[in-house]
Order: C-alpha cells, then structure tokens, then sequence
C-alpha cells in the first residue's frame, strides 16, 4: 500500500503539464522572399550542395565520388588560371595532407597551409565544370575539415558561384553548436533506431514529429560558465550570432590575398574594425540588460578570471580554463613576448603619429588609415606581404592560442581543441569579447590621432528632425529547429536507399516583435537623404547618465536608408522587418532544394550571408523595461564609388562605416537640427530563466513561449 504524498502527486502535475506543454512548443514559421532562377543555376546549385551532404562519410554510389576516382588534377594543369597554384598544392601534398576523420582548425599553421592551397585549386579553376571536378575529388580524399573550410570560401569568392545559396554553419558543423548532453540523446536514438518509450523520451524533451527525431535543447548553464556569464548563454551560444561570425571570417580571412581576391582591399581594415566594433557594442548593450555591466579586462601577467568548460565535442572533448587560470609562463614565453612586443610596436606608431617601412607611408591623423591600423590588428596578407621575407605572425592567434588553455601539439596534426580555436565556437567563450576589447582598446587610442567631425560636416542645411516615434520593443523568446542530421553517421543500406533519418534540434531564441519608427523630418530643401538609426547605452554600468563622448562606440547600427526629401513635411517610416543590415534565420537544405526544384532560392541566403540575424536586433530588456537611447542622423546621400561597387553590401554611400561614431566625438557637434535622441526602453516578456522553457519539470501553460 502506498501512503498519499502530496509533493510526489504536485511533480506529477508538473510532468503532465510539462509534456502537453512540450508538445504543442512548436517554431514558428516565416514567409522567405525568394527570386527566380534559371536552369543553369539551378543545375550548380545542385552540385553545390551534393558535396555537402554527410562531409563525414563518402557515398560510393554518389556522382561525386565517379568523378574523384576518374578525374586527375594534376593531368589536367591546364584546365587552371594559375598553373602554379596547381603546383605548389602538390609540393605541398608531398609532405603528407591531414588525413581524414582528424580534427581541423584554420589556427593551426599546418592545417592553414593545406586549406589555403586547396582553396587555391578551387579558385583558379578555370570554369565550374572544373571547380565541380576539382571540389569531388577533394571531397573524397582530403580531410573533411580542410574540405568544408576551403570548398565554403571558394563558393563566395569564385565569380561563377555568385548567388548560390550555402548551408547554414550550424547544419554543416553541427558538433560545434550543439552540446554533448543533446547529442547523447541523439546517438541514443539513433542506435535504437526509435524511441523505444516514447512517453519518457518526451519527458527528456525528445518526440518524434513529421518524420523527424526533435530534440529539446538547452544553453550551456553554470556548470559549463563557474561566473556569472551563464547569464548571457542564450545570446553567446545563439547559432545565428555564431553563424555570422563565420560568415565575417568567410569573406574576409586573414590569409587572402586582397590583390587577388575581392576582398574590398583598399577598406578591408576598416571592414574588420567595424565588425568587431558593431559586435562588441552589441554584446554590451546585452550585458547591460543581465546586469553584468561593463566588459572584463585582463593581463597576460596575472591570472585569467573568467574560466569556461565548453560542452562541446569535436573528436576530443574541447580543453577547459578554470577560473583565476594562470597563463603557465615558461611554457608561453615566446608567444607573450610576442604579444607585448606587438602591442608596444604599436603604441610606439602611435606616438611617431606615422609609419613609415616596406614602402608604405601611413599619416595617423588621416581618418582613412584605420585601413592600416585594422589590417595590422588582424594581422593579415596585405599587411605582411610588404614584408621582404613575407613574414606573419598574427597576434590574434597567437592570443587565442594562449588563452585556450590547451596542451602543445603532440605532432605536426594532432592539437588538442579549444573554444577558441574556431571561428564557429568562439563567441561561446566570454575570453573572447575580453580579446577584442583588449585589441579595440587599441584601435580607440589611435582613433583620438583622428579629428572629430566639425560642425559644418555634420550639418545638414535646411533639415531638421521634429519628432521621433518608437513603438514598443518588446522582446521574448520562439523556438527555433535546425537539422543536425550532417552530425550523424549513416549506414549502406541508407545509403543504397537514399532514406536518411532527419535529426532535429528545437531551442528558444531570442526574438523581437515588430516595431516602427516614424521620423518626422521638415526639409526646405529636395534631394535624396540618408537616415541612418543607432541604438545605444542611455545610463552606464552603475546606472548613471552616459555621455555620448563616452558612450559613443557602444552605438549599434540599426538601419541605413535612402530617402526622397521634399520641400515641407516629410514622414518616413522604418519598419524593423525592413532594417537593412539584418537578415531571416537561413532555412534548412531540404527547404531549400525545394524552392529549388521550383527555380527559385531564398533572397537573404543567396545575397546576405554576413548579416547579423534580423531575430538579434534588440538586446533582451527587462520585464520594467531597460532603458536605452535612439539616436537619428539624416545627412546628404551621396553614393560610393564606382571602385567600391562590388561592395555596396558594406560601404552603401561615401562616409566611413559606422558614420557618424566612426570616431570619437566632441558632444556639442552632436547637437544640431538633424540629429534626435529619443529615449526608448526595451521589455522582456518571458521567463527569468531561459532553461524553464526546456525543463520538464518547470513547462507549464503559463511559461510556454508566447504566440506573436
């Protein structure tokens, strides 16, 4: 007989709740803008993703691997732009490439050789008939990770691919945004081939749904984060911030060549300037809304507060820092000797107000030489190729490397993994934002060598602003699938069959309602205007009133638009679906292909890879509303230059990226008739703690994620 207890019946009533709950906690779905496509297209779009699929195992009854078994690179030299590409790629090969089913890190000064020259194969391929050719073989007998690294970039660069559409990072590398506990249920699942008791899978968060196994995941927690940046797991573990990270590395990496490649060289450092800046100011704005306030320094001499034990597995289980890691200086001493060298080298640029060597001359007060200062910073080809012995040494890795708190390499291919050691899991680290403050901080002591913005420059005669309006932001969180099937291993007879179980994982992300900002503008003259909107800090860390001289370079760039200015009353609207540097969360491949087989692509996947996702435009919020400023700028349109055309993604009129806190600023030029600030605060609808919404036991009706 048992005894009546009422605590066991009440977690009864949490677990009946929590799977009704968890079965009507669905994602919601969006409207793609798509555009049409021709047969051609349509035929490389095709061959583009097969090379994708599964990059961990080779199909033997696949075109591709017909292809790799019959095609010889090196028999058919000609049929490449660059004959000695091909030559140095097998130079190369005689030493021995990475073999297969090892890890692969672009940090790692071997591996970065093999990918650069496989990539090089790739991109003087003389038509797509041969990149096709070249790409199956690699496909077949190179290391996947070196593979999916080069055959990714090529696609973006190569003239003839332009527009196709390419796998979101995270449904091509799953292991790097998925956790361990998740893929345990999954491998589970997977040697079931079933869910053998479907009502205490669903209790662990795993149903099937429309042919598909559904995981219910979580962000890393306390365990993963010994301080309190587990608060902001749901944004630094979010698959799209950390997709858009490896979307920037993919069109700017720090090896290529920008005489070579389309890499917009004569602004690449201004490129990479702004991005850090635009990520750092938006991982600000979110630490204001969790309380955390300002950004973590540290030193490379003394202990390293911030630990991290990253629940990832990529081969190995990737290595942890404790919290208080001490950099162990014996063992790093060349490398901090490097560091602090670099770090005064440029200080002392700084202080001779100009560099002079390997023929390039650089004025410091010349707004236009941030193009030096953020090539040196990244340290990449155009900076080093001046060089007469070609040397690099970057000192972004060679910090990731440090602070990774890894093992030494015990061969020329086996290293033991970090969070840092990949563009795809960086953000994940807290050490990371920490880095590049560490290197912005820098850029910001060469940024006062620059004058500000005079008054005449920023005026803008016979406009003003009268009125700003914000609707309500207001943020909360949906549910989000994406397909982690890349991550499993499948059998022949799947294969033969070409039936592949679909693995999916389902997370809360961080999302926004859609709101308007209406700008009242009175013009007494016609022509075409900019309207440029910012969000930024109104109070600091401490809660106290922020200068915009201080606060400048935490501004994040929320919209840029062209307007038709009429004499009189203008009224421009900007809704935020329509803000222009964002993008739709990428849809899976099987969507994809089935636009496909209709002669149609998504826009936003085929034209604006890089762009922060649209979902992560506002910082959480409070539910009493945190506190934020609107700032609004509208200046004279005038458009790039022809020479930055093929970049209008990126340098959209003739100011410097970020215009007008390109630079620091002097506040009473900020006060002029064309400029409004507007108070605004952004609430939070939702649970206190993101892993409710996962947790069985704390679902119920009442934490379900909100309809919008």
């Amino acid at each position: 007989m048992y005894s009546y207890c009422p605590e066991v019946k009440m977690r009864a009533v949490l677990v009946l709740a929590g799977l009704v709950a968890l079965a009507t906690a669905v994602p919601h779905t969006h409207t793609y803008q798509t555009k049409t496509v021709d047969a051609d297209f349509v035929l490389k779009q095709k061959k583009v993703f097969s090379l994708f699929h599964v990059p961990t195992q080779v199909d033997h009854n696949a075109e591709y691997y017909k292809i790799a078994t019959e095609y010889d690179v090196e028999a058919h030299i000609d049929n490449y732009t660059n004959k000695k590409a091909v030559e140095e790629f097998f130079t190369l090969k005689k030493t021995g490439f990475l073999p297969r089913n090892y890890p692969f890190t672009i940090f790692y000064e071997k591996h970065k050789q093999e990918a650069i020259a496989l990539f090089h194969l790739f991109f003087y391929a003389k038509d797509f008939e041969t990149f096709y050719k070249t790409a199956a073989a690699a496909r077949v007998y190179m290391n996947e990770g070196t593979f999916l690294y080069a055959y990714y970039i090529a696609v973006i660069h190569r003239p003839d691919t332009q527009g196709i559409v390419l796998p979101a990072p995270y449904e091509l590398y799953p292991q790097f945004f998925v956790n361990s506990p998740e893929w345990f249920k999954i491998f589970r699942a997977r040697m079931q081939n079933s869910l053998f008791d479907k009502e205490n899978a669903r209790r662990h968060g795993v149903i099937e749904e429309s042919n598909a196994y559904v995981f219910y995941a979580n962000y890393s927690d306390a365990l993963s984060y010994p301080n309190d940046e587990y608060k902001l797991s749901y944004f630094t573990e979010d698959v799209g911030l950390n997709a858009y990270y490896y979307y920037f590395h993919a069109y700017f990496p720090f090896w290529m060549d920008g005489d070579e490649y389309p890499v917009m060289k004569e602004r690449r450092g201004e490129a990479y300037y702004y991005f850090y800046q635009q990520l750092l100011a938006r991982y600000y704005l979110e630490r204001l809304s969790n309380g955390l306030g300002e950004i973590p320094e540290f030193s490379w001499r003394y202990p390293i507060k911030t630990g991290y034990y990253p629940p990832l597995v990529y081969h190995y289980p990737l290595a942890q820092r404790p919290n208080d890691y001490q950099i162990p200086y014996k063992k790093h001493i060349n490398e901090l000797q490097f560091l602090d060298t670099y770090e005064k080298t440029f200080i002392q640029y700084l202080e001779k107000s100009h560099f002079k060597a390997y023929n390039q001359d650089v004025d410091f007060r010349d707004y236009k030489s941030i193009n030096f200062v953020g090539d040196y910073w990244q340290a990449n080809y155009d900076i080093y190729k001046v060089h007469p012995k070609k040397y690099h040494h970057s000192y972004e890795v060679t910090a990731r490397h440090v602070l990774g708190a890894a093992s030494e390499p015990v061969d020329k291919y086996m290293f033991q993994s970090t969070a840092l050691s990949f563009y795809q899991t960086s953000l994940r680290d807290p050490l990371f934002y920490q880095i590049y403050n560490k290197i912005m901080t820098y850029i910001y002591e060469y940024k006062q060598y620059v004058t500000p913005h005079p008054y005449e420059e920023l005026h803008y005669t016979g406009v003003k602003i009268n009125n700003v309006h914000v609707d309500k932001m207001v943020t909360y969180f949906d549910y989000f699938d994406f397909d982690v099937s890349n991550g499993i291993y499948y059998t022949v007879d799947e294969y033969k069959s070409n039936k592949f179980p679909i693995y999916k994982i389902r997370q809360p992300r961080l999302n926004h309602k859609t709101f308007t900002v209406t700008v009242d503008v009175k013009s007494d003259i016609e022509g075409e205007a900019v309207v440029k909107l910012f969000l930024g800090p109104k109070y600091d860390s401490n809660g106290y009133p922020i200068s915009i001289e201080e606060s400048w370079k935490y501004f994040v760039e929320l919209d840029w638009s062209v307007h038709k200015l009429t004499p009189g009353q203008n009224k421009i609207e900007r809704a935020s679906t329509d803000f222009y540097i964002y993008k739709e969360d990428s849809l899976p491949v099987l969507e994809v292909m089935k636009y496909v087989e209709e002669g149609k692509i998504p826009i936003d996947m085929s034209k604006k890879h890089d762009y922060m996702p649209r979902r992560l435009m506002l910082p959480r919020g409070t539910k009493d509303g945190f506190p934020y400023q609107l700032f609004v700028v509208v200046y004279p349109y005038v458009p790039p230059t022809e020479k930055q055309d093929y970049a209008r993604d990126y340098f959209t009129d003739n100011k410097p990226l970020g215009y007008p806190f390109d630079r620091p600023i002097y506040e009473p030029h900020f006060r002029q008739p064309n400029m409004f600030y507007e108070d605004v605060k952004i609430f939070y609808e939702g649970q206190d703690h993101i892993y409710k919404y996962n947790d069985y036991t704390y679902i119920s009706h009442q934490n379900e994620v909100n309809k919008h």
